[in-house]
């Protein structure tokens, strides 16, 4: 859900921006395009590292649980803006820019987004037919989880309770 929810998310914001026409989502598309109004969301990479860390939660039942991270996860999209002048492209890019939350929440999970920074291009650099064009990297660090039950304790019996004091019993009572 991580791939496609960021992918989503950045192509609303895009949208948000001022982009009139379709964004692509492919390299191959974008290249084929005569467009000088254009946008696009690019996927780039994605890095797994494992990761062992836990956290205890409770579930919509009241049950205890363990979410136990497996990997870290980390998307980077390039958002791609282009127009016919600086002006126009730089306009949509702070909206778009101003418009970025500092994470979404994917499954329940918190995942934030990092602008890692941008390339200006102008046509004569770029397979664009845009006269300008930036390029957006933008991260999504997210992680995959699993989740699991605490085991039942059935087999304890509570013969009595006492008041400690402050000191300690070596058999449990005084």
């Amino acid at each position: 859900m991580l791939y496609k929810q960021s992918k989503e998310y950045l192509l609303e914001k895009l949208k948000a921006s001022g982009l009139k026409s379709k964004p692509y989502t492919t390299q191959k598309s974008l290249e084929k395009s005569q467009e000088s109004h254009i946008g696009a969301v690019l996927f780039e990479s994605e890095t797994l590292i494992r990761n062992g860390s836990k956290t205890l939660f409770r579930d919509q039942e009241g049950a205890r649980k363990k979410r136990r991270k497996v990997f870290d996860r980390a998307l980077t999209f390039t958002v791609i803006i282009g127009d016919y002048t600086d002006e126009a492209v730089e306009t949509m890019f702070g909206a778009f820019l101003s418009s970025l939350d500092r994470g979404i929440y994917v499954n329940g999970d918190y995942v934030p987004i990092e602008v890692e920074g941008a390339d200006w291009v102008d046509k004569d650099d770029s397979i664009l037919k845009a006269q300008v064009a930036v390029q957006i990297k933008i991260r999504f660090d997210g992680g995959l989880y699993r989740d699991t039950d605490f085991a039942k304790v059935t087999e304890i019996e509570v013969e009595s309770i006492a008041k400690n004091d402050g000191k300690e019993f070596a058999d449990g009572s005084e």
